[in-house]
């Protein structure tokens, strides 16, 4: 199944070269869950404020479904 991973802010340094900005499609197998996505991708999971998928919060232990849209944001700051 492929799945369209986005990771935001310091995240996108997570993402490999072959990515399109903040974004990149990843086929996945069936079941697959967003916390494997992330350890899949490197992303340190105590890093992890919000999740995403297709525009609905989501838990990181939420199953992944066949054209969802994953994002995965870290605690961001701001003034």
């Amino acid at each position: 199944m492929n799945v369209e991973v986005r990771l935001f802010a310091s995240f996108t340094k997570y993402l490999p070269d072959s990515a399109d900005g903040h974004k990149i499609v990843l086929e996945l197998n069936e079941g697959t869950s967003v916390k494997q996505v992330l350890e899949q991708l490197q992303v340190p999971l105590d890093e992890i404020k919000l999740v995403f998928i297709n525009s609905v919060r989501a838990e990181i232990e939420d199953v992944l479904k066949e054209g969802d849209r994953m994002g995965a944001f870290p605690p961001v700051g701001g003034g």
